[in-house]
């Protein structure tokens, strides 16, 4: 359960360092967004983990919907990256505990709604990793303050 709960905090890495973009050519709504992250093939409570965050109108669209953090102590090199007004496509390098590849896209079917697959090869704190996670966004609600 451990290596799995990191397999979807790797995964969380990469969105932030793959995303930069033309805010202006966005479309989804700001607000509080729910993000689900689930290992293909596990249960709906196996392995799966919710981050909400709220997302300004004046903040970078592509780094705001991903919502992922970069460890500190990992190198990421983005070696891929395309977008269009409804979707994003990456692909890092990334070395250090976390010596991965990650390839992924994410695709808004709405201004409410995306979907999209993180695909995880390499390894993770020395143990190989093959996984494939599954990424839902969903608009939830306006931001009521700057601290949600």
């Amino acid at each position: 359960m451990m290596v799995r709960n990191k397999l979807i905090a790797a995964a969380t890495i990469i969105l932030l360092v793959a995303a930069t973009g033309n805010a202006e050519d966005f479309t989804a709504l700001p607000g509080l967004w729910k993000t689900t992250y689930q290992l293909k093939g596990a249960g709906p409570t196996e392995a799966s983990q919710i981050k909400w965050h709220c997302v300004d109108e004046d903040d970078d669209p592509w780094i705001s919907f991903a919502h992922l953090q970069v460890l500190p102590q990992e190198s990421c090199k983005r070696v891929g990256f395309s977008h269009t007004s409804s979707s994003l496509k990456w692909r890092l390098d990334c070395t250090g505990a976390y010596a991965l590849t990650n390839d992924g896209s994410i695709v808004f079917d709405s201004p409410q709604h995306y979907s999209g697959t993180v695909k995880l090869t390499g390894a993770l704190m020395g143990y190989p990793i093959d996984e494939t996670i599954r990424v839902e966004g969903q608009h939830r609600a306006a931001c009521t303050s700057a601290a949600d």
